[in-house]
């Protein structure tokens, strides 16, 4: 495992609709946390601050641009011009979904105890190489994709941490054997990452479908804090969440 997490995550709602993502910052190089913080940071100020007639596939894309932008500020800023991310997020509002990615860092569906893999790696012939990030120069363009959720499905975003180790068929049926208790998913999908090696810091965000009149009202969310010795773990179900973590998230 690596001795810095340069895994970050954020989650938020606003007006109805949540914001969740996953950064990872590349290894081998200076700046990754840099990198995955300035990420995280600037696509959620300019999601939320864009024009909310705007629709939300262009939101997310615009946001994602912004991103980059923000990384390579941030590198500038301190001396660090390789810094750069993975980053993968989803905006749900209602039933309607879209994810946008860079990287390898992915998103799943799990819909009846069967997985989808609704991103697509970003990667090069070395071995965990990227072929696109948020940190680029030359600008980037972000793959995104619509979804329709169905009371019941799972999100699932995470670094690569977790999935150089678990299969996708294993994520679902971890996911679905833990139906009701999405805390319980998560650690069990971090414990068998870490059984096959561990050998980077894991974070997951598990993203629960409901049915619209069993979503909580926002003044009812409730946040727990625990500890995850060297990982991160965010579970989300609707306005709850679940946080287990050595090192502070970077949040807007």
């Amino acid at each position: 495992m690596r001795d810095g997490n340069e895994d970050r995550f954020l989650v938020r709602e606003q007006d109805g609709t949540v914001l969740i993502a996953v950064a990872d910052g590349v290894g081998g190089g200076p700046g990754g946390e840099i990198a995955a913080d300035a990420a995280v940071s600037e696509l959620a100020e300019r999601f939320f601050g864009a024009h909310g007639a705007q629709p939300m596939s262009e939101r997310l894309g615009d946001a994602m641009r912004e991103a980059n932008t923000a990384v390579l500020r941030a590198a500038e800023a301190s001396a660090k011009p390789t810094a750069a991310s993975t980053l993968v997020a989803a905006a749900v509002h209602g039933d309607e979904a879209v994810i946008a990615n860079l990287g390898d860092s992915r998103a799943y569906l799990v819909r009846e105890g069967a997985p989808q893999q609704l991103t697509q790696d970003h990667a090069g012939a070395l071995a965990h190489g990227i072929t696109r990030f948020v940190g680029d120069p030359r600008g980037v363009q972000a793959d995104l994709f619509v979804e329709t959720l169905r009371p019941g499905d799972r999100l699932v975003l995470c670094s690569d941490g977790l999935t150089r180790h678990v299969e996708p068929a294993e994520i679902a049926a971890t996911v679905a054997a833990n139906a009701q208790t999405l805390d319980a998913a998560a650690d069990a999908l971090v414990a068998l990452a870490n059984a096959r090696g561990g050998e980077d810091n894991v974070t997951v965000v598990l993203y629960a479908a409901r049915a619209a009149s069993r979503f909580p009202t926002p003044d009812r969310r409730a946040f727990t804090l625990g500890i995850f010795v060297a990982l991160v773990v965010l579970v989300v179900a609707g306005a709850f969440a679940v946080l287990l973590s050595t090192t502070a998230p970077a949040t807007p």
